[in-house]
């Protein structure tokens, strides 16, 4: 009995002292032994249910202690609830008989101390026959869950084999089964027509019988490695193998080996899918990738890769000259005769040029367009560079006749001649498209060598061409503002936009330079643009701050070509709000002479918006003269070699410089103004007035400005 509770009285029945066995201890009792069965196995239920089914047990225990008929019910109930919790650790049972006796040893008399026995032997027996249930319960569970598993395996392995032998039998892939020998065990339907064997055939052959012959030898080999376990484990590759009417059939062959339960190789499986047309289309498409689709001459592709085949293969001293022709004029057959007549032209070309070289050791292709070349192993029979040339237009002007129209070409010719020793074939080819560039620029029915001493400046050119359009978006480009003057005081009447370009790698390019690689690069338009927005922006800001000052812009003739010219000038002057006169725009007599009739609409629209044109390397012939008559042109400015000739002439009175000065009554006669450029000295300025010119430019009014230059540079606000 523990200290502070009273004996019980004597002759009084044993019962249990309702203050000490209240709600709050049999929670705590419940608490405690859920904590220790905690720590002897997992519980699969939340820590609050266990202690509540643990407290609904001590309720039992407690009333069953209170009525004798009852212990040994509650005893095996509380041993059969602990393993229905999962409580079957093996600790589980001595934690949980240890700590009732240990909370119940305390009742009075000793009738209770028996009932307790009683109460742990009735849990103790509870808990193993519930235990014993419960195994025989999970081994017939466990007996009919693997009883169940074995009949779905069995059954799954029967639908397998079906299924296989339905694919087996279906598919479209041929399926052959051999042994290690190659001796055929089964094939399947496709495999049979696939090669155009039947079965009966197959049983008396083997695997190898089937090989092409050019191919004999590896497969077999191939097939040898599989069977020896070497590094592949499976051969997949398009391979021919000997269809049954001797034939050759292109297969994707796939090969690999079966194994027995030892591990040990037993059968190879083979599968054939027929690409037969499928190798014949690639061949097809390779073919058509490599040659003119109109001409069938190898393309530029097949050139270069061809190209590079002879310059590996002949001897170091073999000398090789290539030609690389353009026709001249070809776009007046297109639009005069249509390109269907174009077309056939095209065709004659092509075999004329093969014609050409037939005894030669030579290669002709088309590089597109109308652009051939040809390589020509120079050997003694060949002609030398002057006679071929001359051949090939000989041959060309000879007429093409579609109906009753004979139809003639000729080409400008780009040659190049290296040592196949000496020589890449991408330098050839960038070599004579040099050449052609420049035969191009002679005239028609021109030819050229290439020049290995302007090679540098050739290639220099081409590749600041190449970038000129990523300087324009990485900002490598700037306007600077060159002063228009009066030649007889210097006054200022304008300033001229000009580009500069501060390469990465070449230093500085100005304007002139920039536009003529501009019209070479393909970013004419794009640089146009750009140099009317960023130059008129800045004069909105100039006026802003009250310098007025006009802006005059001068085009390349791609630039003042472009029938959108007008729109780009409208929408630029639409930008800022300031007056459409303060813009004058120069175009080159080029651009707008000829056939250019919508680039004479555009000046004659840009004039209705206050817009001034000028007119830019002007020369003074009679169709130049006419324009001015005809267009509202206000100035003229002198081509820049007619100023370089007055300015190298010995005195005023020599025939050229009269001529010039003849120029002026004739252009203000049609109402327009004579300007110059490359005034450099007060000489020069001088001479000029003299002869009437009314405005000039040069170093003697000033080198261009940067922008931020320019306010200082005008003076006081206007």
């Amino acid at each position: 009995m523990s200290e502070g509770t009273p004996d019980a009285p004597s002759g009084m029945p044993d019962v249990l002292d309702p203050k000490r066995y209240d709600a709050d201890w049999r929670a705590e009792v419940a608490r405690r032994w859920a904590a220790q069965l905690s720590t002897a196995s997992y519980i699969p239920l939340s820590r609050e249910t266990v202690e509540q089914t643990l407290q609904e047990l001590v309720d039992r225990v407690v009333g069953a202690l209170d009525d004798p008929s009852t212990v040994d019910e509650v005893g095996r109930t509380v041993g059969s609830t602990l393993v229905e919790m999962h409580a079957t650790g093996e600790d589980s049972l001595p934690l949980s008989l240890n700590l009732l006796r240990d909370e119940l040893v305390q009742l009075p008399g000793n009738d209770a101390v028996r009932r307790i026995l009683g109460l742990v032997t009735a849990v103790a027996a509870g808990y193993a026959a519930a235990d014993r249930e419960s195994t025989f319960v999970q081994q017939e569970t466990l007996k009919k869950a693997l009883l169940r598993s074995k009949l779905k395996a069995d059954r799954e392995l029967a639908a397998s084999e079906a299924r296989f032998g339905e694919v087996f039998t279906t598919t479209p892939i041929g399926v052959a089964i051999c042994d290690l020998e190659g001796k055929f065990v089964q094939v399947n339907p496709a495999f049979e027509s696939t090669l155009g064997y039947q079965a009966h055939d197959l049983a008396a052959m083997t695997i190898h019988d089937l090989f092409h012959s050019d191919d004999a030898e590896y497969l077999a080999a191939a097939y040898r490695e599989l069977a020896e376990g070497g590094s592949s484990k499976r051969l997949s590759d398009r391979k021919r193998l000997q269809h049954a009417t001797g034939e050759e059939a292109w297969v994707y062959l796939a090969v690999s080996v079966l194994r027995g339960s030892d591990g040990a190789p037993r059968h190879f499986v083979t599968m054939v899918e027929d690409i037969t047309e499928l190798h014949l289309l690639q061949d097809r498409f390779q073919y058509q990738a490599l040659h003119d689709a109109l001409t069938g001459l190898p393309n530029r592709q097949f050139f270069h890769t061809r190209l590079e085949a002879a310059l590996a293969n002949l001897p170091n001293d073999a000398r090789l000259a290539l030609y690389q022709l353009g026709l001249d004029g070809f776009e007046l057959i297109n639009d005069g005769l249509g390109y269907e007549v174009g077309d056939l032209v095209i065709k004659a070309v092509a075999r004329r040029l093969e014609q050409l070289v037939e005894n030669e050791e030579a290669i002709v292709a088309r590089f597109g367009g109308t652009e051939f070349a040809i390589l020509l192993w120079q050997q003694e029979k060949t002609p030398p560079v002057t006679t071929f040339t001359q051949q090939i237009n000989d041959l060309l002007a000879e007429p093409v006749y579609v109906g009753d129209q004979g139809i003639a070409a000729s080409a400008g010719i780009g040659v190049v001649e290296r040592m196949a020793s000496d020589a890449d074939a991408a330098s050839m080819l960038w070599a004579a498209d040099v050449a052609l560039r420049r035969a191009e620029a002679a005239g028609k029915r021109q030819w050229a060598l290439f020049d290995p001493d302007t090679a540098p400046e050739e290639r220099i050119e081409s590749k600041l061409a190449a970038v000129m359009p990523g300087g324009l978006e990485l900002g490598e480009f700037e306007v600077l503002y060159r002063p228009l003057a009066r030649v007889d005081n210097g006054a200022l009447v304008a300033l001229e936009a000009e580009l500069r370009w501060e390469t990465s790698e070449y230093g500085t390019l100005e304007h002139c330079e920039c536009q003529r690689l501009a019209e070479r690069s393909g970013v004419t338009l794009s640089l146009r643009d750009w140099m009317l927005e960023t130059a008129w922006r800045q004069l909105c800001e100039w006026h802003t701050a009250g310098y007025e000052v006009q802006l005059k812009l001068s085009l390349s003739p791609n630039q003042g070509q472009d029938p959108d010219l007008a729109a780009v000038i409208h929408r630029v002057l639409d930008s800022c709000d300031i007056d459409a006169t303060w813009m004058r725009l120069s175009l080159p007599v080029a651009a707008i002479s000829g056939d250019h009739e919508e680039a004479r609409d555009n000046v004659r629209y840009l004039n209705s918006r206050g817009i001034k044109t000028s007119l830019h390397s002007f020369h003074g012939s009679a169709d130049e003269l006419r324009l001015l008559r005809d267009l509202p042109v206000d100035s003229v400015r002198l081509s820049d070699d007619l100023v370089d000739l007055v300015h190298a002439a010995e005195s005023a009175d020599v025939p050229e410089v009269q001529a010039i000065r003849s120029l002026v009554p004739l252009v203000e006669a049609c109402g327009a103004r004579l300007w110059v450029g490359r005034i450099d000295t007060a000489e020069q300025a001088a001479t000029w007035h003299e002869m009437g010119c009314e405005v000039g430019a040069g170093a003697h009014f000033g080198e261009p400005l940067f922008a931020f230059d320019v306010p200082d540079f005008l003076g006081p606000k206007g």
